[in-house]
């Protein structure tokens, strides 16, 4: 779709029945991988009209909608970085030649590479918690809030 200026677009959450707006690679971390990987590359060789937006759009029925976008959020920085790890001279002389195999094996061996240190020190350096999650939780949020705000009568949907 870059190659030919489409405008497109890709839910980062994940699904299983339908558009069920599952946390993001919840079920399937190496299509997100796959999908970073391409706007990756689009953005490394400076592709023509190459803007992206990124949203995440997902619904929480069974658990904290904060700690699942920052869940999801986490996600998506990982399969960035990973994308980011890929040997694109590689690959591309795999895609050349047209062995998939190996041009698979070049995609595999990033999407395997632990990047978490990476992450945590990216955080760490910008000033944000190296764990997030337990650092949302450490902070007592969710039970301040809860005092604060009405219980909601049964009957909804089951959103938390």
């Amino acid at each position: 779709m870059i190659q030919f200026g489409k405008l497109g677009g890709f839910h980062f959450n994940d699904s299983k029945y339908g558009d069920d707006d599952l946390d993001t690679a919840s079920i399937d971390p190496y299509r997100l991988f796959l999908v970073f990987n391409e706007l990756a590359d689009a953005e490394m060789r400076q592709a023509e009209g190459f803007d992206p937006a990124h949203m995440l759009d997902q619904s929480h029925n069974v658990s904290d909608p904060i700690e699942s976008l920052m869940q999801s959020a986490m996600e998506v920085q990982r399969a960035y970085a990973q994308a980011l790890i890929v040997d694109r001279a590689a690959l591309g002389e795999y895609q050349e030649s047209n062995d998939a195999l190996m041009a698979s094996n070049t995609l595999k061996a990033a999407f395997t590479t632990d990047v978490e240190p990476i992450l945590a020190m990216a955080r760490l350096e910008s000033g944000a918690a190296i764990d997030p999650i337990s650092t949302y939780r450490a902070a007592g949020y969710r039970a301040k809030v809860s005092q604060i705000r009405p219980a909601v009568a049964a009957g909804t949907s089951g959103i938390v």
